[in-house]
């Protein structure tokens, strides 16, 4: 059933390991990654450990032995296992779409063996039901801080219009430094905006003790609500406090279910009334939001400490490299192992470290000095921006798994001390007395625009720039300008950005909901507004899209933006 230690995937990028978890729908491994770290002198080979669920639907499948391909076991687990295929591809869409410090990260998904794998960050850490059965049930004060990370992190998905469908102590993880993580978005569900049903598939799931009543009967699930979530919230904090799984909610009308001080008089009376009120049966009895939650609980974000960043070099682990064959299984301990050979190799690659930061250092100075040399040396070329690299401004957008910024990097950026307005007519043959009125107007308006330009005020630097140039004619001002324009454009494309949730790719555009509101349209490039956003939801129509109007009308646009057709037809 399951795939062996030591066998690769994604054509030897990825090792696996060992078996950490299975359920339904999935069966997950621990495994390494292998990766480059590249340097002034060339790369090193390491290995970063990751964490790979495979889709296997358990009732429905079998492995085959020889070439490892997963095969269904009749008619109809062909048609189930179809079906739900793009389940697993639909949970990484999801967490892709979600970049909180306390849910887990998915860095790839890919297809082999006739089925789908996607990778995710590996947290080395136990869950806090691993923890309360190692050293029992959690004292309130050590308890509070976690459930509030736990809190934002759901109330962040929530406003996603994203449920998990899942929470209980096994699916928080605490890593290394004591941070909780959310994980196994594998029932998840995404929802389209004006509370409507949602429009991808997924599977009715409910893990007892944990799920709301709702959760058992698909026409309960229809329309967004945080309210299974916060019952399940809830439920775990129950558990946790108590260390006894709460009734099913399905059975609290003839089972009951005991108050948590009766299992623990330690509990205060208003934590278990917090947690009495989420796992209301009724959902309009419960809260109607997870921060309302915390709030009771005694969150305030105003007084709570803030977590340090950590630095890139601590946030991911990279191990040595250590490759295993086959045939040469990995102990049940290997993550024990693992970390003895990293600390041996941490000393080698530490005195690595140093001789390559010499030989840099070394290289950096000839450089250096070559470029005194030949700026002493070589003539001036006015036709060329002094001393300044042209500012490549990126403005691809939107790629769903982007979370970057589309500044410049900093190696693209312009030096940080431009010349003044006295060196740049160094070269010039014919240049204006020092005591005319026009240049000296000229050099006041440069140098301060280069003020502004260091301080990366574009704004003002582009205004004074112009000024400079009205005093007299500077190829140099006009390319500063022209440099300024960039970067302004580069910003507001940023602004712009940040009105909308970008949704998914559609022709030359990208569909949005703005967040000011809720409503859904498309925006080209520079995220500008192609198709207005005045409508309830967007659904695919061939290649083209239809967009649902408040009249119950749908307008559909094709690829190129153009208005095909509208057609009344009823949601």
């Amino acid at each position: 059933m399951y795939l062996k230690e030591g066998y690769q995937l994604h054509t030897g990028k990825y090792l696996l390991h060992n078996v950490i978890g299975e359920g339904g729908f999935s069966i997950t491994y621990k495994g390494l990654w292998n990766t480059d770290i590249h340097g002034p002198l060339g790369k090193i080979a390491t290995q970063a450990p990751v964490c790979i669920k495979e889709y296997f639907f358990k009732d429905y499948c079998l492995r085959n032995e020889l070439t490892n391909f997963i095969e269904t076991n009749s008619a109809n687990g062909k048609l189930f296992f179809d079906k739900y295929k793009e389940k697993i591809i639909k949970e990484a869409r999801i967490l892709s779409d979600i970049h909180h410090p306390n849910v887990v990260k998915v860095l790839e998904v890919f297809k082999q063996n006739n089925t789908v794998y996607i990778v995710m960050e590996f947290i080395s850490g136990d869950s806090l039901k691993q923890i309360l059965e190692q050293s029992g049930v959690f004292k309130e004060e050590t308890l509070l801080p976690i459930l509030f990370k736990i809190g934002q992190a759901l109330q962040y998905i929530h406003e996603k219009n994203i449920l998990h469908l899942d929470i209980k102590p096994s699916n928080i993880l605490m890593d290394t430094d004591n941070n909780p993580k959310l994980i196994d978005f594998g029932i998840s569900k995404r929802y389209d905006i004006h509370d409507r049903q949602e429009t991808s598939t997924s599977i009715l799931a409910a893990s007892k003790g944990y799920a709301s009543i709702e959760q058992y009967d698909s026409e309960g699930m229809q329309f967004f609500s945080p309210c299974p979530d916060i019952y399940s919230f809830g439920a775990t904090m129950y558990f946790l406090l108590t260390g006894e799984v709460p009734t099913e909610s399905i059975l609290r009308s003839t089972k009951g279910l005991a108050r948590p001080r009766e299992l623990n008089p330690e509990i205060s009376e208003n934590t278990e009334r917090v947690i009495l009120k989420a796992m209301e049966l009724h959902a309009s009895n419960r809260y109607q939001s997870v921060i309302e939650m915390i709030t009771d609980l005694g969150y305030n974000p105003e007084t709570e400490p803030k977590t340090p960043p950590k630095q890139e070099d601590e946030r991911t682990e990279l191990l040595p490299s250590v490759r295993h064959s086959i045939n040469q299984p990995i102990d049940v301990d290997e993550e024990t192992r693992i970390h003895t050979e990293q600390a041996k190799n941490k000393k080698e690659i530490n005195r690595k470290a140093v001789i390559f930061s010499g030989i840099g250092l070394i290289a950096v100075t000839i450089t250096l000095l070559i470029l005194y040399l030949n700026r002493i040396f070589t003539p001036h070329d006015s036709n060329r921006l002094p001393n300044t690299a042209i500012v490549q401004t990126d403005t691809t957008l939107f790629n769903p798994a982007d979370t970057g910024q589309t500044t410049p990097p900093d190696d693209a950026q312009p030096a940080d001390n431009p010349v003044s307005a006295s060196e740049v007519d160094k070269g010039n043959k014919e240049k204006q007395p020092e005591d005319d009125p026009n240049r000296q107007q000229y050099e006041h308006y440069y140098n301060s625009a280069l003020a502004y330009f260091n301080a990366k005020d574009y704004s003002n630097a582009a205004s004074d720039f112009r000024k400079a140039v009205s005093y007299m004619d500077s190829p140099e001002a006009k390319k500063y300008i022209s440099i300024c324009d960039s970067e302004l454009e580069a910003q507001a494309i940023e602004k712009r950005k940040e009105m909308y949730d970008f949704k998914m790719e559609f022709g030359n555009f990208v569909i949005v909901k703005k967040k000011s509101n809720g409503l859904m349209g498309a925006v080209d490039q520079k995220c500008h507004e192609r198709i207005p956003c005045i409508y309830l939801l967007a659904e695919p129509a061939g290649e083209n899209r239809a967009f649902l109007r408040e009249d119950e009308l749908f307008d559909i646009y094709s690829p190129s933006g153009d208005t095909i057709k509208t057609r009344a037809d009823s949601y």
